[in-house]
């Protein structure tokens, strides 16, 4: 076994080792040749592109270096350098142990060692202590964010209409109301392709002259799922019940087909329902008062005639035409903060009219794309030739 002289000796004259230690020894200036030619390079190094790629100045960098400069000169005249190797390596192994990450913790939540650190921080590098963004503000834009909050029932009805061989089916005639519409019957999407207007943000000038105001309306739905308006004979008020929503299906031409031969054999026993093409539904001023009023099925239908007159709760003879509505509450959060001068307007993605609300619950339509689909052209076609033979 060898003396541990020798042993010391020969561990220091390992590669690795004895490169880290004149590393070491040119800033403590152990060896003056070498920290001279440490001077003269750095222009050379100050032109190399590792060097503009460094995110911090190097007047900070130069700065640091100066201050720490000193105190490492005292640490390595009292602390041999093999000893401070041996601690930052020790450090360092220890760094993941569960006592040192508790330690880590309790010092980093201790308010006097945050500030003694970033202080030395600041004195290094020259850099002021950053400040909290709301410290950089004036007193007005500093003002508590207003928030305001309104509630919109949107209403969908489901129009249906009854054909022989086909049942209850959404192939409504072209000139009469769409499958899927609002109260005012302009078509809307159906509740599960139903979105909420996108948000909003506007800047408006602050009244007190002092920065500006930033305007934020933010839609979400209040409730889970759409609910079906029911009043059922005999009650006193409408109550909104939770149904499954009709989901979009192909229907079968050959259904359709089929149909039309049982209309074309039943011509002269059974009547065939017709619509006057030429008059258009019409919604008179008191229609929301009716509607509340109706009497519907325990599924919400409402019943009427072919030309969706004498609404009634329950099916029967002479009823063609069937609708309910469809309702979904949702909530529109309105924050007015107010922004400094240099803040941008982020462009949005629509132009929406401005949101003026003047009730906490109103029916807000949404336009979307009348439902021509195939199945109404193929029956239009089949009871036109059912009617000419």
């Amino acid at each position: 076994m060898l003396p541990l002289p020798v042993t010391t000796l020969l561990v220091s004259l390992a590669p690795a080792i004895h490169t880290t230690r004149r590393a070491l020894e040119i800033p403590a200036w152990a060896n003056p040749y070498d920290a001279f030619l440490l001077i003269a390079l750095w222009p050379s190094f100050r032109r190399c592109p590792l060097f503009r790629t460094l995110s911090v100045p190097p007047h900070r960098l130069f700065r640091a270096s100066l201050v720490l400069y000193l105190p490492y000169l005292l640490l390595t005249h009292f602390v041999r350098i093999r000893v401070l190797v041996a601690i930052a390596g020790t450090v360092v192994l220890a760094w993941r142990a569960p006592w040192v990450a508790a330690l880590r913790v309790s010092l980093w939540r201790n308010a006097w060692f945050r500030w003694g650190l970033y202080h030395l921080l600041a004195i290094a590098t020259g850099e002021p202590i950053a400040l909290p963004p709301t410290s950089a503000l004036s007193a007005a834009t500093a003002a508590p964010i207003s928030t305001k909050s309104l509630r919109f029932l949107f209403t969908v009805y489901e129009n249906q209409r009854w054909w022989m061989g086909l049942d209850w089916t959404a192939a409504l005639l072209p000139a009469e109301r769409p499958s899927w519409c609002s109260k005012g019957q302009t078509p809307v999407a159906p509740p599960y392709a139903f979105s909420l207007p996108d948000d909003t943000v506007l800047y408006h000038p602050n009244p007190d002259g002092k920065g500006r105001l930033k305007r934020c309306a933010t839609w979400s739905w209040e409730e889970d799922e759409w609910r079906v308006m029911v009043r059922r004979e005999g009650a006193t008020s409408l109550s909104r019940v939770e149904k499954p929503l009709p989901m979009e299906k192909e229907e079968n031409s050959g259904l359709l087909m089929k149909a039309a031969a049982k209309m074309r054999e039943s011509n002269g026993q059974h009547p065939t329902p017709s619509v006057d093409e030429s008059e258009n539904d019409k919604v008179s001023p008191d229609s929301e008062d009716q509607d509340e009023e109706l009497v519907t099925d325990e599924d919400g239908w409402v019943y009427g005639d072919n030309k969706w007159e004498k609404p009634s709760g329950k099916g029967g003879m002479g009823k063609y035409t069937r609708f309910r509505r469809w309702t979904r509450v949702a909530v529109v959060t309105e924050t007015v903060e107010p922004v400094p001068e240099g803040e941008v307007e982020a462009s949005p993605k629509s132009q929406p009219g401005p949101l003026s609300p003047t009730h906490s619950e109103n029916s807000v339509d949404e336009k979307a794309p009348r439902d021509d689909s195939p199945l109404r052209q193929r029956l239009k076609s089949a009871m036109q030739k059912a009617t000419t033979l």
